[in-house]
């Protein structure tokens, strides 16, 4: 893959992203509205396909050691888990804001341009693919 892409968002699913089209070989400019990334963690536990998916990438090793619960819940009912068929069988505790911060250091080590402080106005669809309007926040200045 090559060419331009902008990505809406500096979370953990924007930041893998990134990550994902910069090992493709797209150009990858993420923009995200915070100032830093958010210490507020909406979510604390990782599945195995997430485990799964991150070993793949060789970023296991950066979260240490994780406390694993092998049982779950869905709507209050109790879910043994460990019956799965995955090595990482359970629940994961490892707090999204950190999920977050590895995602980042792996993006920006690619190669991606993480741009904070930046607000999508708008998004503009043209023959050649999409425009996006944005300002860089504190400064008044635009960027597109």
């Amino acid at each position: 893959m090559s060419g331009r892409v902008v990505v809406v968002g500096a979370g953990p699913v924007g930041l893998a992203l990134a990550g994902e089209l910069r090992v493709g070989g797209a150009e990858v400019t993420v923009l995200e509205r915070l100032a830093a990334p958010t210490t507020e963690s909406r979510a604390t536990t990782l599945d195995a396909r997430t485990m799964e998916l991150l070993d793949e990438r060789g970023l296991l090793a950066a979260l240490g050691t994780v406390p694993r619960e092998p049982r779950g819940h869905f709507g209050g009912l109790p879910l043994d888990l460990e019956g799965q068929p995955s090595a990482f069988a359970g629940q994961w505790k490892v707090p999204q804001a950190r999920v977050e911060a590895l995602l980042g250091d792996r993006a920006r080590a690619l190669g991606a341009d993480v741009r904070r402080e930046h607000e999508v106005r708008a998004l503009h669809r043209t023959e050649d693919g999409v425009t996006v309007d944005a300002v860089e926040l504190g400064s008044g200045g635009t960027c597109g």
